[in-house]
């Protein structure tokens, strides 16, 4: 798959503005044109809004050492989780495992000094419940360091094993400033022909300003699940990556091009 070019590739890029160089400069390093147009913002607590959110996470995190594992869901849920830790806890507490979900997620805490438990290669919820170490965990207390809202699927899954689950939420995900009209005179000014959407929430965002005109776009999704949704939705054309890092997005594109020599120009 190497040697697949991107060359007649346009993708707008919607991650976060923090965390889309890595893939922009991937994708240009394949020959593709990348625009960058975060889809989702991620922001500390507000007042008052998040007063309920920030005591319940003030007091868990000064708990920690109540809990036998932490999971970290995301880079920004180590970025905004371990700052406010360290606030509590500027000796990290005793033996607590620490698991991530993804790479970037893992590279983030090796960066802390934080040891991830050998799942740190599991890349979504699913494969992390995989992990050897999470199948016995009958009233083990474990605290999941996350946004506020977002999927329930871990939790359960665990609560199911008979552990008990509870959520440190320490940022929330805002929608852009950027509306209807923008967009698509965006995506129309740089023609582009592909769009990489790498969560469910960040899809919701693209179908939502665009409407109709969204569902001829390919669109690039992390996982099968994501990939349902647009396809429920009516998009026509949903390239699945095996999970939203850099690597998988690549190949998933290259598979594309490759099965699709049309693509025009």
């Amino acid at each position: 798959m190497a040697t697949v070019k991107l060359n007649n590739l346009r993708v707008l890029v919607t991650r976060p503005a923090d965390r889309s160089a890595e893939f922009a400069a991937a994708l240009t390093a394949a020959g593709a044109v990348s625009v960058l147009q975060p889809l989702l913002n991620i922001a500390p607590l507000s007042l008052p809004e998040h007063e309920a959110e920030i005591k319940q996470c003030r007091s868990l995190l000064m708990n920690l050492d109540s809990y036998q594992s932490l999971i970290f869901i995301s880079v920004n849920s180590v970025h905004h989780g371990l700052d406010q830790i360290e606030q509590y806890w500027p000796q990290w507490p005793m033996d607590i495992d620490v698991y991530a979900i993804g790479g970037a997620t893992a590279a983030a805490l090796a960066e802390r000094d934080i040891t991830v438990r050998h799942s740190a290669q599991a890349m979504n919820s699913e494969s992390l419940l995989a992990c050897g170490d999470l199948q016995h965990i009958n009233k083990s207390k474990i605290l999941i360091i996350r946004g506020v809202g977002g999927r329930e699927f871990l939790a359960t899954e665990l609560r199911k094993r008979g552990a008990v689950v509870d959520y440190a939420e320490c940022y929330q995900r805002c929608k852009p400033d950027i509306d209807s009209g923008q967009l698509q005179a965006l995506l129309l000014q740089h023609k582009i022909n592909m769009v990489a959407l790498n969560s469910g929430e960040t899809l919701s965002h693209f179908t939502e300003l665009m409407g109709a005109a969204a569902l001829p776009y390919p669109v690039l999704v992390p996982s099968s699940r994501v990939a349902d949704i647009a396809k429920a939705q009516g998009y026509q054309t949903v390239i699945q990556a095996d999970n939203a890092a850099t690597a998988a997005s690549l190949t998933a594109l290259k598979h594309y091009v490759q099965n699709n020599p049309s693509i025009h120009h």
